[in-house]
């Protein structure tokens, strides 16, 4: 069985209602927005960061859900890499395992995650991320069908952000360096 994988183009959102709007023109449906909190696990060599992987335990309404990354190919500002995942029973009780194995909490990031679907399931999906960092986008699928849904909402290639939102807030960090530690609302 071939590893699943992640096909995936992110950029920047500057006006909302200019990518919502051409999303539902074009059929897709706004799915409820969800609150995510994000956990990237590492050692503390910081092995899988090293080599571009991530392992992740996302909380969603009480919901868990572990991802493996593997390092990313990106091509014309697509990313594609091997991405395994599980739906979690006890977010709490995984995270202890992890603990107990060597990992430990590295990073956390919090959104605010509105997906858009489409009825015909050869198109993309498309989440619409409010993060502290901003309003971002990820259109998911094969590349054939990003590339040509970035196109018919009008969003060039030189647009796409290869970076993870971790790298982002590394580099935001970098930048201002009296932002917190980890990518989290605040009333800062």
């Amino acid at each position: 069985m071939p590893a699943p994988r992640e096909i995936e183009a992110k950029f920047r959102v500057t006006d909302r209602a200019a990518l919502e709007t051409p999303l539902k023109a074009l059929g897709a449906r706004r799915g409820p927005r969800e609150d995510e909190t994000n956990v990237l696990y590492d050692d503390a060599e910081e092995k899988l960061r090293r080599v571009g992987c991530a392992l992740r335990l996302r909380t969603v309404n009480g919901r868990g859900l572990l991802t493996f990354k593997g390092p990313p190919e990106i091509t014309g500002g697509i990313k594609n890499r091997i991405e395994w995942e599980s739906e979690v029973a006890s977010p709490e009780s995984v995270a202890g395992l992890l603990e107990a194995l060597g990992y430990r909490p590295a990073f956390r990031y919090e959104k605010r995650r509105t997906p858009w679907t489409f009825s015909d399931p050869a198109r993309p999906l498309v989440v619409v991320d409010e993060t502290p960092l901003g309003l971002f986008a990820e259109i998911e699928g094969d590349d054939a069908a990003v590339r040509a849904l970035a196109k018919e909402l009008g969003i060039p290639e030189k647009e796409f952000v290869e970076d993870s939102y971790a790298g982002l807030w590394r580099k935001a960090r970098a930048a201002d360096p009296s932002l917190p530690r980890d990518m989290v609302f605040s009333s800062r």
